[in-house]
């Protein structure tokens, strides 16, 4: 039997998708790409747009099945959110690159690039995760604050990554951190085709996207087929409640050296009983947030802590938004990663960048998005090497 090598294999499913998609010109129409009667797949999920029952050209609850031992099913509508709305919001963010391949599907990042960019550029760079549990969320989920920062001349990047509600569940949840690791090393090995400098790309997130960062600097935990030659450190990073608990035995955050870590900036709601009270019988008994502050303050290392009374999880997405990304802002301005702004500040920010793209997709102002391939931070192919050493 011949062994074909795993890069080649995640090539010939991403073909094998593209093959039995519906013909382009028939979807076209069609604001999921998808023409009534269609099937397509998104993750590990086989789903099919049965009729448009109302000519909207989009498909709404009600409408879609999902394939269940063989058989066609309705899609409940508390799935639709996950493999319908979300793989519609992918479709259409703009500036959109795939950066892995995976055996459910590509994993794509968004890039909001600052008004007066060039690829000649050496811009800073900030990759931010959307939390979740690991389960849930949506790339889109940072672009308030991405845009934000394009506008402090920053290439902002939401990254997505495998979730276990698209992608399948995973014994120990860590494929997020894998991919995390890959997309930072991706920014790296393109830094001179993006305008961006590699040695100022950062991280941030939120939740199990806060975990996300930290975890990635984990010396030992990398993908197989990473290129490790291509650094995946980071020059900061940038923590809101990240729940840092131990999930298993690889996942070790409090393991590692703490006095290793970039500058480092964290909000915590104190009334957050999932991601930072260590109190017994508030939930959970594992160390957490609150235990992880006291380590990064004991490493001696560049720390802002913002913690607020009153507040639960998630508090920096909502009423903090604007004031905890300003603080961002400044503490990035204190540690010479950012420099001062040279104009006003930008306004104050709200959540609705948050669905505006898919708000002019509806109303047909936007095309899908194209997304572009560049260079993968893989290992070279075994013939790769061969060739590239053949006097």
């Amino acid at each position: 039997m011949t062994l074909i090598p795993l890069r080649q294999r995640l090539a010939l499913v991403c073909l094998s998708a593209v093959l039995s998609a519906p013909v382009a010109n028939a979807a076209s129409e069609y604001i999921d790409g998808v023409a009534p009667g269609g099937t397509y797949r998104y993750g590990i999920h086989e789903l099919k747009w049965g009729k448009d029952t109302n000519g909207n050209r989009l498909m709404d609850p009600g409408e879609v099945q999902r394939k269940e031992k063989g058989k066609w099913v309705e899609l409940e509508k508390k799935d639709f959110g996950i493999t319908v709305n979300r793989r519609r919001s992918g479709m259409y963010l703009p500036n959109a690159y795939i950066y892995r391949r995976t055996p459910t599907r590509d994993l794509m990042l968004y890039i909001d690039f600052p008004e007066d960019w060039k690829a000649s550029d050496k811009r800073p760079a900030m990759l931010w995760f959307f939390g979740g549990a690991w389960s849930v969320g949506n790339p889109s989920h940072f672009k308030p604050v991405s845009e934000y920062f394009a506008k402090r001349g920053v290439v902002g990047i939401c990254v997505d990554y495998r979730i276990g509600r698209v992608d399948g569940n995973d014994r120990n949840d860590y494929r997020g951190a894998l991919d995390g690791k890959t997309a930072i090393r991706w920014v790296r090995k393109n830094a001179a085709k993006l305008g961006i400098d590699p040695d100022r790309i950062m991280a941030g997130g939120d939740s199990a996207g806060g975990h996300i960062p930290v975890a990635t600097q984990i010396p030992t935990l990398n993908d197989p087929d990473d290129d490790l030659t291509i650094s995946g450190k980071l020059a900061a990073l940038l923590m809101q409640n990240p729940y840092v608990v131990r999930i298993s035995e690889e996942s070790w955050v409090f393991q590692m050296d703490f006095k290793t870590l970039p500058p480092v900036w964290i909000s915590y709601g104190l009334n957050d009983k999932a991601a930072y009270n260590d109190k017994p019988g508030n939930r959970r008994e594992e160390r957490n947030g609150a235990s992880f502050i006291a380590e990064l303050e004991k490493a001696g290392i560049p720390l802002r802590t913002y913690l607020r009374e009153g507040q639960g999880h998630g508090f920096c997405s909502g009423p903090h938004l604007d004031p905890s990304t300003r603080d961002i802002d400044d503490f990035l301005q204190e540690c010479r990663l950012l420099p001062p702004a040279e104009a006003e500040l930008p306004d104050k920010m709200t959540g609705a960048a948050r669905g505006r793209h898919m708000q002019a997709a509806l109303a047909g102002k936007v095309k899908r998005a194209e997304p572009e391939i560049l260079e993968f931070p893989t290992k070279p192919d075994k013939s790769e090497v061969e060739e590239r050493n053949t006097p």
